[in-house]
């Protein structure tokens, strides 16, 4: 709940930032430098760290939100692989970017804004008073943020404030002229006609098996592929909201007292609402002659002929406060349905005619009807402040120099010992600790598994809160560096690896070689010939808007940067086949752009003309302070072996 609260606040900030990410490459061409003292950072921006533990943090946060909109879950490698890290770690560097340049500005916001929108926040209300609760505050973002502060949480209200406004004088008053709008109508629905050959694994003889000599070579050429990861042994103090809630209860005290407060605040049940006409009138005798006529049941096109007023405002299904007029609401749900009814304005000396058209019944539940719901609140609830109550007393004990084995004993919480687990959670057998039932594994909760690879072994670690609320504290017991498999345990891997970079190779080449007779004016039908089986020919119409099945994007841009009888090669959308052709013509569209069109594609533009502005921006920040990804830090906190 708390991220999501801090998420509302940073929307401001990286919808403008989200133009920067399309120069990330820039931070990538940079090398993997070392720099002294860079243990704990993610990154480096000029002599500014972008601390590991935050990284990582972010990483969690990113990849938990990725998993909730795929069917499928992915795993931290996964992610990794697609490329997550590199996201997270380019917006953590151009907000970096950012306040070290509000701070070479001097930018400044005044800081009771920020104090003001974290007390706007409806969440950290007090249930019963309906305003702000610092103490409901601090409980919430403790145990749902990672142990925040408030004051912690206030400090990244205002940074995101501050670099709203360092950002304001370069985002705002772009308009691009017409004419660019059309260019770039005319460059995206550009058509070019292709005809291309596909190569795939079929094409090529496949060699014979390496010796186990040369497969040996191999794996030591590519060692990292085939290294066991880092394993360690540690023992784990843990409390989940799921043990604590077999034990809370509900009084019938608090079941009402919450049945009552969600009644209040309109959580529970609907409030009667109605729909009003509202004739003006210029005097008090007008006014009850409209509404005489709205008792008679005359129209309202009869009313403004007859007495010469304007259409009357209309309000559909609304509360009385949503009237331009108080004294309108009153009157209007004062009334009978149908009924009409004469009232002075609250202000001035206007005269309404007000009818309630139609009313909606108040839909109001009983005790009974939820209970079940508030029973379940109540102690999850309940729950959630006995666990944190909980977590101040065994950070205390440990505090005073108490083992995780004592202050379990002496708070009656669950302790275990573990054998030697992976970042990602497996043990030396490949298999996952997942848990049982509500009680989760570890290999299913990051919180728990970042703590143990970095955390140093034999020290009693703080407490913290674990993926689902509940608390935990960690110590390592030992740690099994990284070392290479055995060769029997990689060689099938090994092979399969070996027999595809064979593979790529023998495809790279071949295709060039056939891009080489193109180019000397050899017809693609005829090279087909040569290929009986792994090569397929086609024609393609392809629009530069429009993806391309089975075309990577490199190849994509490739073949519209191309001029016609011009020839192009690269990979298929696979990754691994490719592709040999020709672009035979170029048809530009011609269509005139006009109406949501035109404007659709000058918005464009001009979102163009922003981003160019934005990375000449970012450009000359990172002229001035330039950044460093520290991979190995990345990898060695995400658990990767590459």
């Amino acid at each position: 709940m708390a991220r999501s609260i801090a998420g509302s606040i940073k929307n401001v900030v990286m919808g403008i930032l989200i133009f920067l990410l399309l120069i990330s490459l820039a931070i990538w061409g940079v090398s993997d430098a070392f720099t002294p003292n860079s243990s704990d950072a993610a990154a480096m921006v000029g002599k500014e760290k972008v601390k590991l533990t935050e990284f990582d943090r972010s990483f969690r946060n990113r990849l938990r939100e990725e998993n909730r909109t795929r069917e499928k879950r992915i795993t931290t490698k996964e992610a990794y692989n697609e490329g997550l890290h590199r996201e997270v770690i380019t917006q953590m560097i151009t907000r970096t970017l950012l306040n070290l340049d509000a701070d070479d500005l001097g930018v400044d916001v005044n800081s009771r804004d920020a104090l003001a929108f974290v007390e706007s926040l409806e969440t950290f209300n007090n249930e019963l008073t309906g305003k702000y609760d610092k103490q409901k505050a601090a409980e919430l973002l403790s145990r749902q943020n990672n142990g925040v502060t408030v004051k912690k949480f206030e400090e990244d209200v205002y940074n995101e404030l501050r670099l709203d406004q360092t950002l304001s004088s370069i985002t705002t008053g772009i308009v691009a002229p017409p004419d660019y709008g059309k260019q770039q109508y005319k460059y995206m629905t550009e058509q070019r006609k292709v005809k291309m050959i596909t190569f795939d694994r079929n094409a090529i003889v496949p060699p014979p098996d390496p010796s186990d000599d040369e497969l040996k070579q191999y794996i030591e050429n590519n060692i990292a592929r085939y290294t066991a990861p880092e394993y360690r042994r540690f023992t784990l103090l843990r409390m989940e909201l799921a043990q604590a809630l077999p034990d809370m209860e509900a009084t019938d005290e608090e079941i009402q007292k919450l049945f009552d407060y969600k009644i209040r605040v309109g959580q529970f049940g609907t409030s009667e609402t109605r729909s009003l006409l509202q004739f003006i009138a210029s005097n008090e005798d007008t006014a009850n002659k409209i509404t005489a006529a709205l008792n008679a049941g005359e129209t309202m096109e009869k009313i403004q002929s007859d007495f010469g007023v304007e259409a009357p405002i209309v309000f559909e299904d609304i509360l009385p406060e949503a009237t331009t007029d108080p004294i309108v609401g009153e009157a209007g749900f004062e009334l009978a349905e149908n009924e009409a009814k004469s009232v002075k304005g609250s202000i001035g000396s206007s005269w309404y005619s007000v009818q309630a058209t139609k009313i909606t019944p108040a839909i109001v539940p009983t005790v009974d009807g939820e209970k079940e719901t508030l029973i379940a609140e109540i102690k999850q609830n309940n729950a959630e402040k006995f666990i944190y109550e909980a977590q101040d007393k065994i950070q205390q004990g440990l505090d005073e120099g108490l083992t995780l084995d004592e202050v379990a004993l002496a708070n009656g919480v669950s302790i275990a010992s573990y054998d030697y687990v992976s970042r990602a959670g497996l043990n030396q057998e490949d298999e996952r600790l997942e848990g049982l039932g509500d009680f989760e594994g570890v290999a299913l909760d990051d919180k728990i598994l970042t703590e143990i690879f970095t955390s140093d072994v034999g020290f009693e670690g703080d407490v913290f809160e674990t993926t689902k609320k509940g608390i935990a504290a960690v110590r390592v017991n030992d740690i099994l560096e990284t070392a290479p498999k055995s060769f029997e345990a990689v060689k099938e891997q090994a092979l399969q690896n070996w027999h595809l970079e064979k593979a790529d190779e023998a495809l790279a080449k071949l295709s060039q070689d056939v891009l080489a007779r193109v180019n000397e004016g050899e017809e693609l039908d005829v090279i087909l010939a040569d290929f009986p089986t792994g090569a397929s020919i086609r024609e393609n119409i392809l629009i530069r808007a429009s993806r391309v099945e089975g075309v990577s994007g490199a190849l994509t841009v490739q073949i519209f940067d191309a001029r016609p009888g011009q020839s192009f090669y690269g990979l298929a959308a696979n990754g691994l086949d490719r592709i040999v052709g020709k672009v035979i013509t170029i048809v530009p569209n011609e269509d005139v752009l006009v109406g949501s069109i035109a404007d659709t594609f000058k918005q464009q533009a001009e979102k163009l003309l922003n981003e160019d502005i934005q990375q000449a921006y970012r450009a000359a920040l990172m002229d001035e302070h330039p950044p460093r990804s520290l991979n190995e830090n990345i990898e060695r906190v995400l658990g990767i072996n590459n």
